[in-house]
């Protein structure tokens, strides 16, 4: 909100939304993110389409977004879900029992769970159940921001062709996967 009102030049880290683009720039992709479903480390667990999901409860947090397609099957009640305002809440509530899944991005969710000391009773699925982009968004208010976008991109291009940003990711998120790393362009830009 202080980024679209033009207080902030912007923010980081944002999917593809293009009723955004009025509001804002899109960077380059920086990397790709894919949301996995979380479940206890034990449960006989598999899934290749969205109605495989009917007969789990899963646990959601409010305000994310997880894909045009699975927000539906929400909506109609195709698919039974409980939103809470925390991922914290979620992952104890999967390690309690409550929900059987949960869906978050793969190495954020392995980093809390280690922070919560779960990691050793709850696992993931690796098929993803959305998998996107990550974007630095700047205002359109501010007329500097067409400069600033391509700065970044300049220096992100930098970064990926050096490979220090490989190795920015893997000592901050040491569960990111390499393939995180791969940015398809025709696929990954933030266009309507």
């Amino acid at each position: 909100m202080l980024a679209e009102q033009g207080l902030w030049d912007g923010s980081v880290a944002w999917t593809c939304r293009p009723a955004m683009l009025g509001q804002f720039y899109f960077s380059d992709p920086i990397v790709a993110h894919n949301y996995v479903l979380f479940h206890r480390e034990h449960m006989d667990f598999d899934w290749e389409k969205l109605e495989d999901l009917e007969n789990y409860r899963l646990g959601l947090t409010q305000d994310y977004n997880y894909g045009k397609e699975f927000e539906e099957a929400v909506a109609s009640g195709a698919i039974s879900a409980d939103k809470t305002t925390s991922d914290e809440t979620n992952f104890r509530k999967l390690a309690a029992g409550r929900i059987d899944l949960f869906p978050m991005e793969q190495a954020v969710g392995m980093e809390m769970l280690r922070r919560l000391e779960l990691e050793d009773r709850i696992s993931f699925h690796a098929r993803p159940l959305q998998s996107d982009y990550l974007y630095l968004i700047l205002s359109r208010r501010l007329p500097e921001s067409e400069q600033f976008l391509r700065q970044f991109n300049e220096g992100l291009d930098e970064l990926r062709e050096s490979g220090r940003l490989e190795e920015l990711l893997a000592n901050s998120l040491p569960y990111l996967p390499a393939s995180y790393l791969i940015v398809e362009d025709e696929k990954s830009r933030c266009t309507e």
